[in-house]
């Protein structure tokens, strides 16, 4: 007899995708798992993260948390344009930061208003892919798209933590655009589905309004306060596997890549005046490691209409030290997620992931150490509405 698995396949790829609080500036792992679904399909979803991240700086003063919670909204739509080729849209916010150090440690200012006097920094991305896939037979899919990227940024530096460069002001808001191409193979009946996915680069070039305390003294307050500069998002590589092992069960894992030892973000005013005062230009922020994530999980169909799923995962970060944008080293986490159909077109998600952080050394640009973070946790809920149509 024949398992057929390609229902409860499609429902685990909708329960298991979600936000993380990973390495480097990353918030979405970047799936494209809607256009994979068969007839007219269409979803929305929404996804609250609290991570929980508090430490000591060099002067031994507590640090609470400093990480805020984020919220973030996706949604996708597919269609079938022909018996060979189909249409998918995805939105997601793949990118972010959120930051505020308040209390007394060396990231708050003693000598600026209290509205003006925290560390803090605001990181937001938008982004839309457009996929067009085409099978080149009954199994084997290829399939490529433009991604139109919004990135936005706003950084307030203050406290003893920056000794020159307390009261540094840095933003930026811009739209650039990439690609993505990719081949799966799949075979319904099995429960077999494979997927390799590639994300290029995303380069903004754009106008950054900085004020910068270093180059009031080494240019004598002699410079332009928005100058064009660059920022790239970088390349990813995406890797689904998923078996169906019976009739009503199946696992699946998924591996993400991202090199983020290759960014590096270098203001040009910050960049000039770090060169001219010490001989050697400093990154606004960088990373020392790339980035391997790894989810492996388990899903199971309950009765007609109800699919539930349980996952491990693990993250590598980008290394200890670890700048203070997000110091934490990585995570292991677990899931647990289940997907309820309303009736044959209506499906409803809820899920939820526990992360324990990996403790990590806070870093500046410069290679300073400036805080010590352990035993971190966060959460994250979400919750998917979806239609699908045959």
């Amino acid at each position: 007899m024949k398992l057929n698995q390609k229902y409860l396949i499609g429902a685990i790829l909708s329960v298991c995708a979600g936000q993380t609080y990973a390495a480097g500036l990353e918030r979405s792992p970047q799936q494209i798992d809607a256009l994979f679904e068969s007839g007219t399909y269409a979803e929305v979803g929404y996804t609250h993260m609290s991570p929980d991240v508090t430490g000591t700086d060099v002067s031994g003063n507590k640090i609470s948390d400093m990480a805020e919670d984020f919220q973030a909204l996706s949604y996708a739509v597919k269609t079938d344009l022909s018996s060979k080729l189909r249409l998918a849209v995805i939105y997601d916010e793949p990118f972010g930061a959120g930051v505020k150090f308040e209390g007394e440690n060396n990231f708050v200012a003693t000598n600026r208003p209290a509205e003006d006097a925290s560390t803090r920094v605001q990181v937001k991305s938008k982004n839309i892919t457009s996929l067009l896939g085409y099978n080149l037979n009954k199994n084997v899919m290829i399939y490529a798209g433009p991604a139109l990227q919004q990135l936005q940024a706003d950084v307030h530096l203050r406290g003893r933590t920056y000794p020159v460069n307390g009261g540094y002001n840095n933003s930026f808001d811009d739209i650039a655009v990439g690609w993505v191409a990719g081949m799966s193979y799949a075979k319904p009946e099995k429960g077999i589905l494979a997927s390799l996915t590639y994300r290029s680069e995303v380069e903004h070039k754009t106008t950054i309004n900085e004020d910068v305390p270093l180059a009031d003294i080494v240019f004598e307050g002699d410079y332009s306060h928005s100058n064009s500069g660059t920022i790239t998002t970088p390349e990813s590589l995406n890797l689904n596997l998923q078996t169906g092992l019976n009739a009503t069960t199946a696992v699946y894992a998924k591996v993400r890549y991202v090199p983020w030892s290759d960014f590096a973000f270098y203001p040009p005013v910050l960049k000039a005046a770090s060169a001219v005062a010490t001989g050697k230009s400093q990154p606004l922020v960088d990373y020392d490691n790339d980035q391997t994530s790894v989810e492996l999980g388990l899903g199971k169909r309950l009765a007609p209409n109800l699919a539930v799923s349980v996952s491990g995962l693990w993250d590598s970060g980008t290394g200890d030290p670890a700048p203070t944008l997000g110091p934490v080293n990585g995570y292991w986490g677990a899931g647990l997620a289940a997907k309820y159909n309303i009736n044959q077109k209506l499906a409803f998600s809820l899920g939820g992931r526990f992360l324990w952080f990996g403790d990590a050394k806070g870093k500046v640009a410069d290679g300073r150490i400036v805080g010590d973070f352990q035993d971190n946790t966060g959460y994250a809920v979400g919750v998917k509405l979806s239609y699908k149509s045959k």
